[in-house]
Formats: C-alpha cells, structure tokens, sequence
C-alpha cells in the first residue's frame, strides 16, 4: 500500500491524484512548490530530494547562467517595453535587474536513483517573463538545459 504522507526532514509531501508527492521547501530564499515523481523501488527519498534542493540552493548562477545564454533578449524586450510604455518601471533594467528578479517557481524531482533527475520552472518578480515561465531541466550528471519557455 503507498503511503499518502511521507516527511522530508521536517516537509511534509502529500500524495495527489496524479501520483506525485507534494510538498514545499525553501529553494533560492523562498517556499517552493517540490513535486516528487517517485520510483515505486526506490527507498533513498529523503537523501536525493535534499541532495537535488541542496545543489539548486548552492547553484542558482549555473542555472541562470544555463537561462541567460539563450534569452538574454528579455532584457531588451523589456527595455524596449518601458520605452514605450507597456511595462510599468521607473527605468529601464540591467542584465543584473533582470537576473536578480529570477525566482524558482516549483521543482519536479523524477526519484530513480542514480539516474534522479529534475526540472524546474523559473519565474520573475518583477514579471519580466510577461506571464511566463522558462522551464529548466537538470540532469543526474547536473549538467542543466533550458527547454523553453511555457504558458
């Protein structure tokens, strides 16, 4: 029988309808939705899910980085926005600005052991992803890829 509750350290992860577990824990200095797509086998939970949200914590320039490389143009289409008008901001914003605005929006952790891998999808504050978010993909090597901006 799967359980409907598990803990992760002092998180607590809610089975859902869908057969994820979700719960929150802090990811870039905030509470982030962590959604946990378990491998019925797999028995190390706790370690990989602190050990994903522990290398996220400890590398958000590597997956800023891996964001900036392909959409560094969202730094212009904003500039060209507050020019005209169409988003509100005293002045235009730096690559700096818009990088510091980027936060982590939920994680999804696919628990297979070894091969456990994530996605995440970054999000902006202010919304200088117009209503967006860039989905991230980390492998079980860490080597992180943008796949696109969703909604």
């Amino acid at each position: 029988m799967t359980e409907t509750k598990i803990m992760i350290g002092e998180n607590e992860f809610v089975l859902y309808e869908s057969g994820d577990y979700v719960g929150k824990m802090t990811v870039w200095g905030r509470e982030t939705d962590i959604f946990l797509d378990i491998d019925v086998n797999e028995n190390r939970v706790t370690d990989v899910v602190f050990e994903k949200i522990n290398w996220l914590n400890d590398n958000r320039d590597v997956v800023v980085d891996a964001f900036m490389e392909e959409n560094d143009h969202f730094v212009d289409v904003i500039n060209e926005m507050i020019e005209s008008g169409d988003f509100d901001a005293d002045e235009q914003i730096s690559q700096e600005d818009f990088e510091d605005a980027l936060f982590v929006n939920n994680v999804l952790i696919f628990i297979r052991g070894r091969n456990s891998e994530f996605s995440l999808d970054l999000d902006a504050e202010p919304d200088y992803l117009l209503g967006h978010l860039a989905c991230m993909e980390i492998d079980s090597n860490y080597e992180v890829e943008c796949c696109g901006i969703n909604g």
